[in-house]
């Protein structure tokens, strides 16, 4: 068992609580503490009587919390463990689209890179289609079809 002391109302108030428990204590005397504060004007002569009446404004807080939420604490757990889950969700949605789009970015600078060779592969070729005679062009639109499927078998051999 551990002991903390709690400052209430100016006071000293030592208060025993399992290990580990301290922290928590200790926040929820500040509670009480604040509760006093805004009592101040108020306060009757008995300490008793001022823990009671903080201790009731407290549970009125509890109650229209409670309130707010359908007055069902086990109500408000499930609500709470939907709302995880769901972020959880969105997360994991969101990860997979991160994912889809890298994949789509990888998949696009591989065909700019692809193209940017083939681009490269023609080089020094002259315009198609300029002349009247069209069967050397298309002779020369084969070659380059044919430079280009060496290249993409290349990359294919490489991955």
């Amino acid at each position: 068992m551990s002991e903390v002391t709690l400052r209430i109302g100016g006071k000293a108030y030592k208060v025993t609580c399992a290990d580990g428990e301290e922290a928590q204590l200790a926040k929820l005397g500040n509670m009480v503490d604040g509760k006093f504060k805004q009592m101040e004007g108020i306060l009757a002569p008995s300490d008793a009587q001022n823990l009671l009446f903080a201790a009731i404004l407290l549970a009125d807080e509890l109650y229209e919390a409670r309130e707010a939420v359908g007055g069902d604490p086990a109500r408000l757990a499930e609500r709470v463990r939907e709302l995880e889950a769901e972020a959880r969700a969105s997360s994991n949605a969101q990860r997979e689209t991160a994912l889809e789009l890298e994949a789509v970015r990888a998949e696009r600078d591989t065909i700019a890179n692809d193209l940017a060779n083939i681009h490269s592969a023609a080089g020094g070729q002259e315009p198609l289609f300029e002349g009247a005679d069209i069967a050397p062009k298309l002779e020369q639109l084969a070659d380059l079809v044919e430079k280009c499927a060496v290249v993409l078998e290349s990359k294919l051999a490489a991955t």
